[in-house]
C-alpha cells in the first residue's frame, strides 16, 4: 500500500486522520505551509511546493483541507494532486451509513455519523463531513462541501464546488448552483442560482438581507 501524505493541518485534518485510525490506517506525513500542533505526531513534509518531490508511485494524497465558505482552495489541491498524477483517496469514516446503490469516486470523503441514502450520486471530490444527511436521489456535484449537520432532502441537486453550510436545509427538490453559499443553519426553500451567497430562515441572498436590515 502507498503511503498517505496530507495535504493540508487544520482542523478538518484532524478529523480526516481519526476517520484512518478508526479505519486501522496511519498517515506518513502531510504538507502545509507551516507545521502545525494539531498534527504533532505526524511528520512535516514541506509546503505545498514539496508535491513534486513526492513519488505518486509511492505516495497516494488525502484531501485534509475543509471549508468555511468557498471551496475553491479544496479544489485546488485536489487538482495540484491529480494533475501530478497522484491518486486523491476515498476516506468513508466506519460510523457513516451509504447505500449499496451509491457509488463514490475518487477523493470523496464521508465523515462520522453521516448518511448517505439509496439513489443518492456523489460527485468526484465531494465532502459528507459529520452527521450530514443526503436523502434519497439527490446528486452532489464534484467538489461540493456539505457540513457538519446539514441535510438535503429527497431530489436535491448540488451543483460543482457549492457549499452547505452547517445545520443548512435544502428542501427537496430545489437546486443550488455551483459555486453558491448557503450559511450556516439556513432552510432553503427556492433554487439558488450559481455563485450566491445565501442565509436566514427562510434563505435569501446575503446582500438583499443587509440592505433589508438596514432600512
Amino acid at each position: 500500500m502507498a503511503d498517505l501524505v496530507l495535504l493540508g493541518a487544520g482542523g478538518h485534518a484532524r478529523s480526516v486522520l481519526a476517520a484512518l485510525a478508526m479505519s486501522g490506517v496511519s498517515a506518513y506525513g502531510y504538507l502545509a505551509p507551516e507545521p502545525s500542533e494539531r498534527l504533532s505526531g505526524l511528520a512535516h513534509l514541506g509546503g505545498d511546493e514539496s508535491l513534486d518531490e513526492l513519488d505518486p508511485r509511492e505516495v497516494d494524497i488525502v484531501n485534509a483541507m475543509g471549508s468555511v465558505s468557498s471551496t475553491a482552495a479544496r479544489r485546488r489541491l485536489h487538482l495540484a494532486a491529480t494533475s501530478r498524477g497522484f491518486t486523491v483517496v476515498t476516506i468513508v469514516h466506519p460510523r457513516a451509513f451509504i447505500d449499496p446503490s451509491v457509488s463514490l469516486p475518487a477523493g470523496v470523503q464521508v465523515m462520522a455519523g453521516a448518511v448517505i441514502n439509496a439513489g443518492a450520486q456523489i460527485g468526484t471530490g465531494a465532502l459528507i463531513n459529520s452527521g450530514a444527511i443526503v436523502e434519497h436521489d439527490t446528486a452532489i456535484g464534484e467538489h461540493v462541501h456539505v457540513a457538519p449537520g446539514a441535510l438535503l432532502a429527497g431530489d436535491v441537486v448540488i451543483e460543482a464546488s457549492a457549499h452547505i453550510g452547517m445545520g443548512a436545509m435544502v428542501l427537496q427538490g430545489l437546486t443550488v448552483g455551483s459555486g453558491s453559499v448557503v450559511g450556516a443553519g439556513a432552510v432553503v426553500t427556492h433554487s439558488v442560482p450559481a455563485d450566491a451567497t445565501v442565509v436566514g430562515v427562510p434563505a435569501r441572498p446575503f446582500q438583499e438581507l443587509r440592505t433589508t436590515e438596514n432600512d
